[in-house]
């Protein structure tokens, strides 16, 4: 009887696994048409967009200021082609005063740990600046390990005035372009790929192992029926 209940409880656990991989898969499509309509939409002002409330990450801005590359610092732990290293980040001082962060573009672990990071050129006067709008994210907590910059783990803009000792605005932007062009230090994160990710192919394996399972233990049980003596 055992036996029964653990063949079909795990058919049952391997559909389900395949449902999940197909919900997640309607998921990623939901977002990947979020992401592909804010970046496609005509670019705004960023000053335009601080007041909306229900502003999508990825939205095209762009904004004016200059960089206070005094208040530079470091996201840590960031990779660029599978190499390890982190961004730079920037606030930009907007024309009312205001700072905003700006991601410049992603630095390698080395630059980092040679002490270099001072090395990297930053325009002087007004900078125009193109990129991708984000919310604040949770989870930043501020380095404790030495490095040339301020160090946080994650652009959480509460964390960022506290490591700053400077308000910034609620919002902060990943570059994708500049006038004065940038040097070929850091290099600009790239967006997001739009595709639909393995959920589908993952989907199909489960529901393959699930049949597979079903199939093997119906051809054990009519075996063993068949072997079993008369009357058993």
């Amino acid at each position: 009887m055992l036996s029964h209940l653990f063949a079909v409880s795990m058919v049952v656990v391997m559909v389900g696994l395949g449902l999940w991989q197909l919900d997640r898969l309607e998921v990623r499509k939901a977002d990947n048409d979020q992401i592909r309509a804010a970046s496609e939409a005509p670019s705004r002002r960023i000053e335009d967009l601080l007041d909306e409330p229900d502003i999508l990450d990825h939205t095209a801005v762009t904004l004016t200021g200059v960089y206070r590359t005094d208040l530079s610092f470091l996201v840590a732990n960031r990779t660029f082609d599978t190499r390890p290293g982190s961004w730079l980040a920037t606030p930009v001082e907007l024309a009312d005063g205001r700072l905003a962060v700006v991601s410049r573009g992603w630095i390698p672990r080395s630059v980092v740990a040679a002490d270099a990071v001072a090395t990297i050129s930053s325009p002087t006067g007004d900078v125009v600046i193109s990129g991708r709008l984000f919310d604040s994210v949770d989870g930043g907590r501020i380095g404790e390990g030495r490095a040339p910059l301020p160090e946080i783990s994650r652009i959480e803009l509460d964390v960022v005035s506290e490591l700053l000792g400077v308000d910034v605005v609620g919002r902060w932007v990943q570059l994708e372009s500049q006038d004065p062009p940038r040097s070929d230090l850091p290099v600009p994160v790239p967006p997001p790929i739009l595709d639909d990710g393995p959920h589908l192919s993952y989907a199909f394996q489960w529901f393959f192992f699930s049949a597979s399972g079903a199939l093997t233990y119906l051809y054990i049980l009519r075996r063993r029926l068949r072997e079993a003596p008369d009357g058993a």
